[in-house]
């Protein structure tokens, strides 16, 4: 029997626009051609499993459907409640998530994933579309997925709380939105202020303090067979209000 796909409901920034080829060089990897593109050649050893996505940020993470067209009524109904709006990239900053060759990095705090930060008034307003969406999708999704059923995650009480009630740790009270550009940092302070300084002086006047469209959001599934097994591709792109 094949394995039923999985799906995740992520932003991104326009297909047609600078900013989507900038980000897809990054990370070297296009989610709507399931291609690989050349990578820029200092991301690319770091970037791990960011790469298998391409330009996105996480609205509600990974999951596997119990009725893909359900979900997708659901969120057509969910998102009609919102107005498209404006977001921008305010800089590069790190993200204490997962763990480090096996071992938890939340005992020390270690960043291990790079990623673009947004403006304050966009994190609220995404905040608001992604509680809305966690909240109201629940009975759709099947069990707990494998990346969060692990003793890394049981063993942090919050985390675990949050991933029995809404199969991710990274939700609510918990969430801050950000773009992915690199998720395998050693944790070192020195490795992650050479990227921030190399990331900040190649890409920083094409992608910070830029006004972005946020007036969509993007259905990533899961590839289950074939060259790029593992890694998504954008199936459904679901337009806001005036998005």
């Amino acid at each position: 029997m094949n394995k039923k796909p999985r799906i995740g409901i992520y932003g991104s920034v326009p297909r047609d626009s600078e900013f989507f080829g900038i980000l897809t060089r990054i990370l070297g990897y296009d989610p709507y051609l399931v291609k690989e593109i050349e990578q820029d050649g200092i991301i690319a050893p770091v970037c791990g499993r960011a790469k298998t996505f391409g330009a996105h940020f996480t609205i509600y993470d990974i999951f596997t459907p119990t009725d893909y067209d359900a979900v997708i009524e659901r969120l057509k109904e969910i998102i009609g409640r919102y107005e498209s709006f404006d977001f921008k990239f305010t800089g590069f900053s790190g993200y204490v998530r997962g763990d480090y060759q096996g071992k938890s990095v939340y005992d020390d705090k270690m960043k291990t994933v790079l990623a673009l930060d947004f403006d304050d008034d966009s994190i609220g307003k995404i905040k608001q579309i992604h509680a809305d969406i966690v909240q109201n999708i629940q009975d759709l999704r099947s069990a707990i997925e494998p990346e969060f059923d692990k003793e890394i995650f049981r063993n942090i009480p919050e985390l675990w709380r949050l991933i029995q009630q809404f199969g991710a740790p990274y939700v609510l009270e918990n969430y801050s939105p950000h773009l992915t550009v690199a998720s395998r940092l050693d944790g070192s302070e020195k490795q992650y202020d050479q990227l921030i300084s190399y990331l900040e002086k190649t890409y920083g006047d094409r992608l910070l303090d830029k006004s972005i469209p946020f007036g969509a959001i993007y259905i990533f599934e899961e590839i289950v067979d074939g060259e790029f097994y593992g890694y998504f591709r954008i199936r459904d792109v679901l337009r806001l209000p005036n998005g």
